[in-house]
């Protein structure tokens, strides 16, 4: 069926939807190029691939991916055979841009369906993704009337109402179940440092009558807003042999207009190493663009920081010392190598003294839901919690004799 692909108000392309294999399969026109998908604006001008391979890309990249955690058993929980087919169910919005797809010839409009301001329940979806049991249920069809259905990342989660505020929440995907606690523990740095940051808290989930730990974060966008990847930004501008991937970033972003980016990119960075956060790939970080004007507004703030602190390690093999991390292109960079690579006039003004109480903080904070966690997982220790603890000291320490 021919569809109209828009940007909020605007039409970007007229496109034919094929819903049996649940892609776009041709662009009869193109209409707003520059409201497009910036990852379809790269490609747009790029002969090396066609405007429909690029345009079925960036809309397959939409669905849930097939790292995500227990994703057969959602599949046949929401009653769906593939994540693509979640795709055409609600326009395919999301709560991460305002793009969506509709029938060439229909009047509804973005102020009819959005879920920016319409509610939306979650309850089926999020029960489908966080029980970890391995019971068969099908949910009700309702519960695919949301966001989630575009949801990016290999964690279970799901978007929330909560006090009429758009809410994520994000389960775990290691052994440990760390990664919410991570979660909270960058927010606490960043909240000590001064960095624009993404505030994650540590919440139980109730799931037919049993309790998940979870994380939960509001939304950082608008209504008037897109997050676009790293990664697109990255590939938006051919990079010079003479600078690396962190200056080609940088003045990409600078020419654009936003002109904190060295030290906003170096703050993020300086999170992952204090954390040993291994999991900054190029679609956990990036920029806000206004979708009205297309005026690229402000650097994301510092989200996505679970998987950090070892979280994957069992106790005794927990190194705090060293690690590597990822740093754009490179997926395995020594920390003290990235730590060099950025803005020294940033790093050496940080109040770093600020976080001397914070491993003991942490510790305590770890302390209040050890009972209910040891009950599940008997790694978390006494002697876990105090090598975490310890590890955040010498991470802090570290880094002032690094700068």
């Amino acid at each position: 069926m021919k569809c109209r692909l828009m940007n909020k108000h605007t039409q970007v392309a007229l496109v034919e939807y094929n819903e049996d294999i649940q892609a776009i399969t041709n662009i009869y026109e193109v209409t707003n190029t520059e409201y497009a998908p910036l990852s379809f604006y790269n490609a747009y001008y790029n002969t090396s691939i066609s405007n429909v391979e690029a345009m079925n890309q960036w809309f397959q990249g939409r669905a849930i991916p097939s790292s995500r955690k227990n994703l057969n058993r959602l599949l046949e929980r929401l009653n769906v055979s593939s994540p693509s087919d979640l795709l055409n169910k609600e326009f395919a919005l999301s709560l991460s841009d305002q793009y969506w797809i509709v029938e060439e010839h229909s009047r509804i409009q973005w102020e009819d369906i959005n879920f920016f301001t319409h509610d939306f329940n979650s309850t089926g979806f999020l029960q489908a993704s966080l029980d970890d049991s391995f019971h068969s249920y099908t949910v009700q069809k309702d519960s695919l009337k949301t966001p989630n259905n575009t949801t990016d990342g290999m964690l279970p989660k799901g978007w929330i109402i909560e006090n009429n505020k758009r809410v994520l929440i994000k389960g775990t995907y290691t052994r440990f179940e760390q990664e919410p606690f991570n979660e909270w523990l960058a927010s606490q740095i960043c909240k000590r440092l001064g960095f624009d940051y993404c505030n994650y808290i540590v919440d139980w989930h109730t799931i037919m009558q049993d309790k998940v730990i979870v994380s939960k974060c509001k939304n950082f966008i608008n209504e008037n807003e897109e997050i676009i990847s790293a990664y697109d930004v990255f590939q938006s501008s051919k990079k010079e042999n003479n600078i690396n991937d962190y200056e080609h970033y940088v003045r990409i972003l600078e020419n654009h207009g936003i002109l904190d980016a060295r030290k906003k990119i170096t703050e993020m960075f300086v999170v992952d190493y204090l954390t040993l956060n291994v999991d900054r790939h190029l679609k956990n970080f990036g920029i806000i663009r206004n979708v009205e004007t297309l005026k690229w507004e402000r650097v994301t703030p510092i989200f996505d920081t679970g998987q950090s602190m070892c979280c994957d390690e069992y106790t005794q093999n927990m190194d705090f010392t060293h690690g590597c991390g990822k740093f754009f292109t490179d997926a395995n960079k020594d920390y003290n190598a990235i730590l060099k690579s950025l803005d020294m006039d940033t790093i050496r003004a940080i109040p770093i003294q600020s976080l001397k109480r914070l491993s003991e903080e942490y510790y305590v904070f770890l302390k209040s839901f050890q009972s209910e966690m040891e009950y599940k997982n008997k790694e978390w220790s006494d002697e876990r919690l105090k090598k975490i603890k310890n590890g955040l000291s010498t991470r802090i320490d570290l880094f002032e004799k690094e700068r």
